[in-house]
């Protein structure tokens, strides 16, 4: 009888044991079916709530080109683009219109938008850059001379209609048998670079070199470092994309443009570039404040110190005060969700902007 008695109990406890592994294993599926539920009902949410995000995002840009053109019937703030204006963040460049509109936390129905405006200008257009100049970048970037002449010929190939490659470059088919790691075989395009990060596609471009030392992808291309207080050697730590964009008119705004980029403008250097960048801040050697003394002409730059005639004169050629082409960023919240938008737009008139394209990041 004790046996028998043994022998239930045993079979009891495994029992026991088989219903307690059912039911974990049943709230695992349901934990598991609960939680696919959730992502579809966030997928679900977000699919109905794009076209409104959408909107917003358009909402953006019709906001930014109507801060653009209004600044332009300024009387003085019209004739020139500056960071200390509305536009870049800072307090000056209004008038009554302006003064009651705002770029950040505009509420608009049941969400809200927040717009940043960042000129083109600032930067180099690489499709206008010529050998020279990109050999002087990669000279101030700290680049091995065997590796510029590679990194430069094979810029100026990828551009290039002619299939034929220079002596240090790549062009036609050459990226077929040997591509940029980790990209699969591709053609070199033989036209003009549309976006910046094509340039991870060309011979000799590494992510450091693109990025800067220290740096990574991101949604955006943000604003380059400050390089006041180093010497030549040092630009090292900057990347292609801080110095260069596809997009942007001929010429740099010196009211704009980081030490770095002026640096690169034949006959400055980066002293003289300093120099400029010093004097536009003004006083407190801040950008985007109320003491700011930008540049209402090329001519003014001869209260730069160690500027001279002759070489503002040189100037005119590389340099402008005024800015044509936008890159806008507009961040869109409806409720506990957020998307981000880019977009860029010209500036063709006192009353006409141009939308080149509009995408989400």
């Amino acid at each position: 009888m004790r046996i028998r008695a043994g022998k239930n109990h045993q079979r009891r406890a495994i029992a026991l044991v088989m219903v307690m592994v059912v039911i974990l294993a049943f709230g695992v599926l349901a934990a598991s079916f609960a939680f696919s539920m959730k992502v579809e009902m966030c997928l679900a949410g977000n699919t109905t709530r794009d076209p409104d995000m959408e909107w917003l995002g358009r909402s953006g840009i019709e906001l930014a080109s109507f801060v653009l053109v209004e600044k332009m019937q300024i009387p003085v703030e019209g004739q020139f683009d500056a960071l200390s204006q509305m536009w870049a963040g800072g307090p000056l460049g209004t008038n009554e219109v302006l003064m009651a509109i705002s770029l950040t936390d505009v509420p608009l129905g049941e969400g809200m938008i927040n717009v940043r405006i960042r000129d083109l200008e600032r930067k180099i257009n690489i499709n206008i850059a010529d050998e020279p100049l990109l050999q002087h970048t990669m000279q101030v970037m700290g680049v091995d001379p065997f590796a510029a002449d590679v990194i430069v010929d094979s810029i100026l190939d990828w551009m290039d209609p002619d299939p034929n490659p220079r002596l240090n470059g790549a062009d036609g088919e050459a990226y077929l048998a040997e591509p940029n790691p980790p990209f699969p075989p591709y053609r070199a395009k033989s036209g003009p670079i549309d976006h910046i990060s094509e340039l991870l596609l060309i011979r000799g471009i590494e992510p450091s070199l693109y990025y800067g030392l220290g740096a990574g992808p991101g949604p955006g291309d943000g604003a380059p470092p400050d390089i006041s207080g180093v010497g030549i050697g040092e630009l090292g730590n900057m990347g292609l994309r801080d110095l260069f964009t596809p997009i942007g008119g001929p010429r740099v705004n010196v009211n704009t443009a980081s030490v770095a980029v002026l640096s690169l403008i034949p006959g400055l250097g980066l002293n003289l570039a300093r120099d400029i960048v010093q004097t536009r801040r003004g006083f407190d050697g801040l950008d985007s404040t109320e003491d700011d003394l930008p540049f209402i002409r090329i001519q003014d730059l001869g209260v730069v110190p160690g500027m001279v005639p002759e070489l503002i004169t040189i100037l005119n050629r590389f340099c402008t005060v005024r800015s044509s082409m936008f890159e806008v960023e507009i961040e869109t919240r409806l409720g506990d969700h957020t998307k981000t938008y880019l977009a860029t737009l010209v500036r063709r008139g006192s009353r006409d902007v141009l939308v080149i394209n509009f995408y989400p990041i």
